[in-house]
């Protein structure tokens, strides 16, 4: 597919093209259907598959980057090359699960590239907890509350290995199961069971050390 023939497989898929689709799917395509259709040359499965996860694979991204520009450029990324690779794909895992391991290969090779770790997240205001009802005075101390909460979190992430960071975002916030974390880390469960009880032990350090760096 060319630059321009790429691009364009990025807008949102219209009523008709969908309607075609699941038509001859016997209703929604499944994802697999699509990365076939993808193998195919067919940019409208492109759309399709790009719709249903654009949106999660940015937050993913975000997380894992820390930049919106380089989530933008990673996520645009990730669907170049399960473009290119759609004819490759052995099908023994889920076709969310493979887009997944693409974007964490992408993270892993821009943090390579740029051999510092990455800046803390900006926090965004879907991830903010809304406070409890109540008086003004009340609600915008619930607010400030959670926002601090959450504003340690995010720095307590970002001082850990970029791997630690990767099962604590996959386990936690992506709530995966194992298996999966398994599939798209590529890790045995008994080292996946390990890390992860080291992250969250490195994680409880740092947000411990953020805490009494707020409190002074």
């Amino acid at each position: 597919m060319h630059s321009s023939a790429l691009a364009g497989a990025f807008n949102r898929v219209s009523t008709g093209e969908y309607a075609a689709l699941a038509r001859e799917h016997g209703g929604a395509p499944t994802d697999e259907a699509l990365l076939r259709r993808c193998a195919d040359g067919d940019s409208e499965a492109l759309r399709e598959l790009t719709r249903r996860y654009q949106a999660p694979l940015y937050r993913f991204l975000l997380r894992m980057m820390g930049s919106h520009e380089d989530a933008e450029e990673a996520v645009l990324d990730v669907f170049v090359r399960a473009w290119r690779n759609a004819a490759r794909f052995e099908y023994r895992a889920r076709v969310g699960t493979w887009l997944y391991r693409i974007a964490v290969n992408i993270a892993r090779d821009a943090h390579s590239r740029k051999n510092a770790r990455p800046r803390e997240v900006e926090l965004e205001a879907a991830e903010r907890s809304h406070a409890a009802v109540g008086s003004a005075e009340e609600d915008a101390v619930s607010r400030l509350e959670q926002a601090d909460r959450t504003r340690v979190l995010h720095r307590a992430l970002n001082r850990l290995s970029p791997d630690d960071r990767l099962i604590l975002l996959l386990y936690y916030l992506e709530d995966r199961e194992y298996e999966e974390i398994q599939q798209i880390t590529g890790l045995s469960y008994t080292v996946l069971k390990t890390r992860l009880a080291r992250a969250r032990r490195r994680l409880k350090k740092w947000m411990d050390a953020e805490n009494g760096e707020a409190s002074r």
